[in-house]
């Protein structure tokens, strides 16, 4: 919840709906020091606002006009002054017209927020991420989509996407969900703006164009280049990696420069002319030269989505921008790359989603890494690029417009996207499996988990060496996997006696005889109801065979008979005809989801006959479960 805290602090909106907001927050935290104080954190245009008073007998109060509904930060400092380092205690409110209540006990993080619908709907978010911080970045990212789906016309809705960045694919394909008004707000419009400029630079797309002054003060177009492979370099006089890399610049142009069809043209994001024309002199770079000495306002910069010093593309002869592999082979090899655009590009770029330099960085720490990993990164990244058909669905998708085809390029990424990720990730199991020494196996299986059951994970995790296990990564690997001890394989599944959906109660022990799939999941979950088509499909295939499906719902809401309302119409408008029970259905039973240690969800149990069980998955369905159902049921 830390880190959650902090993202939403940081995650501070500049601008909203325009409409002046008169707000006033009432917060009562019982069991606080006497010389607690509150403070409010919010901003305004460029100005940070910090608003203070005395915690009296646990209750504090703040009042104000801001020009918009706004995220703020609430903060306790228990020894009478501002917290400027974690752990903070601290809440996200939503500044608003109305009163916004704050109660709690103790803790402000753990307050509740309540009085007004963004605030509503920001506790609802809050839920979310705080239940999917352990999970995989798609689940998490499901889970966005989902609330912004429900959520079209919040604040909330939008905030969410832009903290997750209008680079990411996910929002790129999604942020037409949001309705028309939150789209032309001022973060909506630099959403938009964002991801079609990062759509507007993938590779086989046509480089945009842009003019910029020489040292001398001609004008100098990008376009004048056709014809020739231009190199487009982003850098600037105060940038040390920028110089530190024009030797190997310099021994590339000097290899290509006779054949007449080669060109560097660098842009500076200087802001000093002086500065910029030393660092020319200095460095003897003979190529062209460019600048607005606008710094990092950049007029190409910008079109180019550059922030980080150095960048560069490479532009082919008929202005396209050329896959990152090709620039690679170009800078190893020194040869113009032979004609492969006829097919638009699209079989240059890459299918693997390795990064060495990610994998370097979370290795860093580990004080037993004394070795090159560079043979086996290669050799995974080798697999992961062969191609199962992922080109033929980038062209596909290169086919159809972000604005108007949003929902066929949302449903492409969710069923073939889905389908060869899928893949992908089998194919990073085997290696990890045939490559039990292997540090790229190590990282890579610390972000697997969600691919495998609970046993096959700590039996991937067993076949590792002993010096893996010796590192931090493979503790934490470890502590996931202890954590699921609670259900361990051959146990029997607590047994639990609920209301179903028809009111008729029931207990999961009158299901012995049956292979029962027990299913976590709620109403609000996204990744969960996804997996709701597949679940029908085995379902209908064994329901004669003995699988019965027992679904308990955790819903959010702290209001029963909303939660009861929820869980209905998410069990009718799915169409899932099996058992279901809420986990609290205001009887006093014992907490079902703490019984079976659930920290995330969709997670799925599998049961045999006598009630033991068998397998535990913490995502949706997998393949090893439906085999194992197969086996069993096909007899």
């Amino acid at each position: 919840m830390k880190k959650i805290c902090s993202l939403l602090i940081l995650a501070i909106p500049l601008m909203g709906i325009c409409q002046q907001q008169k707000f006033m927050i009432k917060g009562r935290v019982e069991g606080l020091p006497a010389k607690t104080k509150a403070y409010l954190v919010y901003q305004l245009g460029s100005k940070m606002i910090q608003d203070s008073c005395k915690v009296s007998n646990g209750v504090f109060q703040f009042a104000g006009i801001v020009p918009e509904a706004m995220e703020a930060s609430l903060l306790l400092g228990r020894a009478g002054k501002q917290p400027d380092a974690e752990p903070m205690d601290c809440q996200s409110v939503y500044l608003e017209n109305g009163i916004i209540q704050v109660q709690g006990k103790d803790s402000l993080i753990r307050s509740t927020v309540k009085g007004t619908q963004l605030n509503a709907d920001n506790q609802e978010r809050t839920a979310l991420m705080k239940r999917y911080s352990g999970a995989s970045q798609a689940i998490q990212k499901e889970a966005m989509v989902g609330f912004v789906r429900k959520h079209p016309n919040s604040r909330v809705s939008l905030e969410w996407m832009n903290l997750v960045g209008y680079r990411d694919s996910v929002v790129m394909a999604n942020y037409l969900l949001l309705s028309d008004a939150l789209r032309n707000t001022e973060m909506g419009k630099e959403l938009s703006h964002g991801a079609k400029t990062v759509l507007s630079i993938r590779p086989g797309q046509i480089a945009p164009d842009f003019t910029l002054l020489d040292p001398e003060g001609r004008p100098v177009k990008l376009s004048d280049f056709r014809g020739k492979y231009v190199l487009l370099d982003f850098w600037a006089s105060w940038c040390k990696p920028c110089r530190a890399v024009q030797p190997e610049l310099k021994a590339l142009n000097e290899a290509l420069k006779a054949t007449g069809k080669f060109a560097i043209l660098a842009v500076s994001l200087d802001k000093n002319k002086e500065a910029w024309l030393k660092a020319i002199a200095e460095d003897q770079v003979p190529w062209l030269q460019v600048a607005d000495l606008n710094g990092q306002g950049n007029r190409a910069a910008q079109l180019y989505d550059v922030t980080i010093l150095p960048s560069s593309f490479l532009i082919g002869p008929d202005g396209t921008i050329q896959p990152a592999k090709v620039k690679e082979k170009l800078f190893r090899e020194k040869l113009l790359p032979v004609d492969h655009l006829a097919n638009g590009g699209v079989d240059e770029v890459s299918l693997s989603d390795l990064n060495m330099q990610v994998i370097l960085t979370a290795l860093a720490k580990e004080k037993s890494l004394n070795e090159d990993i560079t043979a086996d990164y290669n050799q995974l990244n080798q697999i992961l690029e062969t191609d199962i058909g992922e080109r033929a669905l980038g062209k596909e998708l290169d086919l159809l417009d972000l604005e108007k085809d949003g929902a066929a390029i949302y449903q492409l990424l969710n069923t073939k996207g889905v389908l060869y990720n899928k893949q992908k990730q089998n194919m990073k199991q085997k290696f990890i499996a045939e490559h039990p020494d292997s540090y790229v196996s190590l990282y890579t299986l610390a972000e697997l988990e969600y691919m495998y059951s609970a046993d096959s994970y700590a039996v991937a995790y067993q076949q590792l060496t002993n010096r893996l296990k010796n590192t931090s990564i493979a503790a934490f690997i470890k502590g996931k996997i202890d954590k699921l001890k609670i259900t361990a394989t051959g146990t029997n599944a607590k047994d639990f006696t609920r209301k179903n959906q028809y009111g008729k109660s029931i207990s999961l022990s009158d299901y012995r005889g049956k292979l029962v799939l027990l299913d976590f999941w709620g109403s609000w979950c996204v990744p969960c109801r996804q997996t709701h088509p597949h679940l029908k499909e085995l379902y209908d295939k064994y329901k004669s065979k003995g699988l019965e499906i027992v679904a308990v719902a955790n819903e959010k809401s702290k209001d029963l008979e909303k939660s009861k309302q929820a869980w209905h119409a998410a069990i009718k408008k799915d169409d899932i005809n099996w058992v279901h029970v809420l986990n609290d259905e205001g009887s006093g039973g014992a907490d079902i989801v703490s019984a079976y240690g659930i920290t995330s969800y969709p997670t799925k149990l599998l049961l045999d006959q006598k009630g033991r069980i068998l397998m535990r998955v913490s995502s949706g369905l997998n393949e090893e479960m439906d085999q194992l159902i197969e086996k069993l049921l096909n007899k």
